[in-house]
């Protein structure tokens, strides 16, 4: 009696340990492939820096102001008188200093007031 008693004590506390999951593999996973950084962000004011070469002649100062090798705006500055700008508003290398609207009229543009 006390053998059947004793196997049927240790089946029962055998019960839950045959009813657990197996261990599961004890080494990690692999770690995730890191995906590329994307590029580094620069400054904007860093990419927009403008060229100026400047030059006289002629009793007179030409500034030419470029941006990747395209000139996009002249200041000259005479001898007498206030500087005037020629800008390229199109883009297309070719210096607009008129407007359709004031035809034949083709202005210069002067700086009136600096502070």
């Amino acid at each position: 009696m006390f053998r059947l008693t004793l196997t049927s004590l240790l089946l029962l506390m055998a019960a839950p340990l045959l009813a657990q999951d197996p261990p599961d593999d004890p080494a990690p996973p692999p770690p995730p492939i890191p995906e590329p950084l994307p590029p580094k962000i620069q400054d904007p004011d860093d990419q927009i820096q403008p060229q100026v070469v400047i030059r006289r002649e002629e009793g007179r100062t030409v500034e030419e102001y470029s941006i990747g090798g395209a000139v996009y705006m002249v200041r000259i500055v005479p001898a007498a008188g206030p500087p005037y700008y020629l800008i390229d508003t199109t883009g297309d290398g070719n210096f607009d200093s008129r407007h359709d609207h004031m035809e034949p009229v083709r202005p210069a543009h002067w700086k009136i007031i600096e502070w």
